[in-house]
């Protein structure tokens, strides 16, 4: 569809709205992240002109949300959101509002979550708009919500996991009315959709702060209804918070994933990252990585086939750092891991995953008909190629004629 909105793109249409006689500013998180000297994700604009009086004034107009307000102004390559001011009423699914009302700046802000989002900006004076109080929360370093905090979170579930991001990210700490009403409404994160909690999760990953996060949504008992008893309670948990702590700074989703469900079994994975509307590859990745992690004591010793498989896997680097951590966590020092990477440079990345010395063909050619025999012998073959114990063809096809030219099993 597009870029995201630069300030100067958003600024553009704010002009534009303003010569045809609309109120316009900069809305939400653009002006928190301006205010704290942070580069903006995007540039939102909040307007008094409803979405089909902003339709004809711009040449290209995406209405996609028009019925809750929002029209996309495509401005270059860039998508600029611009949103009427509204007021919202009765959120009977805990996530969207049942019907939404035009009206004006004031009432916009107060139907916002957070008070450090619920700022506008004029950017053409250069004067913020807080009907809120986000400035002063700003100022303080406090993650509060607009209004009555239960009224907030029941319109919107998603929103406890969102104060908890806030806090994490900006090192900020939750008000304490604000932290009691998710503490009160934390069972009911379980009716938001897999894939809203799941994409809220890897946003709070996106920052060096993720056992900060974890750590909040502990204590509130969001993380016990998010991952589950089994996963967030006790040493299980612990070992996971003392993982992540060493993983922060990589920023990535996945990994910080890992971390915490390391050591959980398949299944409990599996059903996870499914409910989470997660990936195929997401769920068998996280599923690989936890299955090998209590290898790190061995790998600088495992056989070199075993290690070549590991090599090849699309998780090896994350798993060498998954490795690196747990042993750390576990014994203080990195020895295994240093001892793990003097082998590695002795091995050749051309013979980690090569091409097969003998087909099926090859074998069929020696006399060897299709079957169960056959699949054994190649795989043998195979094993002893990652060895390199054998490393051409014609070493290949006389250790093959010695295994046809054996007793058969099976």
């Amino acid at each position: 569809m597009g870029k995201r909105a630069t300030q100067d793109a958003a600024v553009w249409v704010i002009r534009r709205l303003r010569e045809a006689g609309f109120e316009a500013l900069l809305a939400g998180g653009c002006v928190r992240d301006m205010l704290l000297h942070l580069r903006a994700a995007d540039y939102d604009v909040a307007t008094n002109a409803h979405p089909e009086q902003v339709r004809g004034l711009f040449r290209r107009v995406l209405m996609v949300g028009a019925k809750f307000g929002v029209a996309m102004v495509l401005h270059g390559k860039r998508v600029v959101e611009v949103a009427t001011f509204r007021s919202e009423a009765d959120y009977s699914d805990g996530r969207r509002p049942d019907h939404v009302v035009f009206s004006c700046a004031r009432e916009d802000a107060l139907r916002r979550d957070f008070t450090i989002n619920g700022m506008f900006l004029d950017p053409i004076a250069g004067r913020v708009i807080d009907y809120v109080g986000g400035q002063e929360d700003l100022a303080a370093r406090r993650i509060r919500a607009i209004g009555k905090a239960d009224l907030r979170f029941g319109e919107d579930y998603l929103r406890m996991l969102r104060g908890v991001r806030f806090a994490a990210r900006f090192d900020f700490a939750l008000e304490e009315a604000t932290a009691a009403a998710i503490a009160r409404h934390a069972a009911k994160i379980s009716q938001i959709s897999g894939e809203r909690i799941r994409e809220e999760l890897e946003k709070m990953f996106e920052f060096p702060r993720g056992r900060a996060a974890m750590e909040l949504m502990h204590t509130l008992g969001l993380a016990q209804q998010v991952f589950g008893p089994s996963v967030a309670a006790g040493p299980a948990w612990r070992a996971a918070m003392e993982r992540l702590e060493r993983l922060d700074r990589l920023r990535d989703p996945t990994l910080s994933l890992a971390a915490i469900l390391g050591g959980q079994p398949p299944a409990t994975i599996h059903a996870l990252i499914r409910r989470w509307g997660g990936s195929n590859e997401l769920r068998t990745m996280l599923a690989w990585l936890a299955e090998h992690l209590d290898e790190w004591s061995h790998a600088p010793d495992m056989p070199l086939p075993a290690l070549k498989r590991l090599m090849a896997h699309d998780g090896w680097p994350r798993l060498r750092r998954l490795w690196r951590t747990e042993e750390q966590r576990q014994t203080g020092r990195t020895a295994a891991s240093r001892r793990l990477a003097s082998r590695l440079s002795t091995i050749d990345p051309a013979q980690i995953a090569p091409p097969p010395l003998l087909t099926g063909e090859d074998l069929k050619a020696l006399g060897l008909s299709e079957g169960p025999r056959l699949g054994k012998i190649l795989r043998a073959i195979f094993e002893r190629q990652l060895a390199e114990e054998i490393a051409t063809h014609e070493q290949a096809v006389e250790a093959a004629k010695l295994l046809i030219a054996g007793p058969a099993r099976g």
